[in-house]
């Protein structure tokens, strides 16, 4: 069920490597938790019809993440209509392979950096320690004109090396 962010957050800070997240809406559950808030990048929609992921902590039953998932999705299309797409990031340094999102459906959406690393690195939230690439994955929840240009590899040479890097729009949801 939704609860306000706050009730999970010793939860988080004792069972997620991140800790507790301080903003959005949490799902609470026999499974384990969720936090969903506005995108954090600044090239994503802020009007609440893009949600970001950006907690997702398991107690470890089989399947759970995935029967976590369905009842949210659920709940989002019943009572978050305005909901179009939702946006997450994994993380490959600490051990995230992204196997929970496929098992969900969610589609890889490489950022230009996961296809070409800066040379600079990726920058520092704390000095002299840089951030890792991140595997950006989204669920199309509805159409959305906006997301194939928003979520476009922005790299010519990349796309000419390989046409097939990027996202792509499912068919369900293609403008025709």
């Amino acid at each position: 069920m939704i609860v306000p962010v706050e009730t999970v957050a010793d939860f988080l800070d004792r069972n997620h490597y991140l800790g507790a997240a301080r903003r959005g809406i949490a799902w609470s559950d026999e499974f384990g938790v969720l936090v969903l808030a506005k995108p954090t990048s600044r090239r994503l929609p802020q009007d609440g019809s893009w949600l970001e992921l950006s907690r997702w902590c398991l107690l470890g039953e089989k399947n759970g993440g995935s029967r976590q998932f369905a009842s949210v999705v659920r709940v989002l299309r019943s009572d978050y209509r305005d909901v179009t797409t939702l946006v997450s990031y994994s993380d490959p340094s600490v051990g995230h392979t992204g196997a929970l999102y496929k098992a969900c459906n969610w589609l890889w959406a490489p950022t230009w950096h996961r296809l070409r690393p800066p040379p600079t690195g990726n920058g520092a939230w704390i000095e002299g320690k840089s951030q890792s690439v991140k595997d950006r994955w989204v669920y199309p929840m509805l159409p959305d004109e906006r997301r194939t240009e928003l979520l476009r590899v922005n790299d010519e040479s990349i796309m000419r090396r390989d046409p097939t890097a990027g996202y792509r729009e499912p068919v369900r949801f293609a403008v025709r």
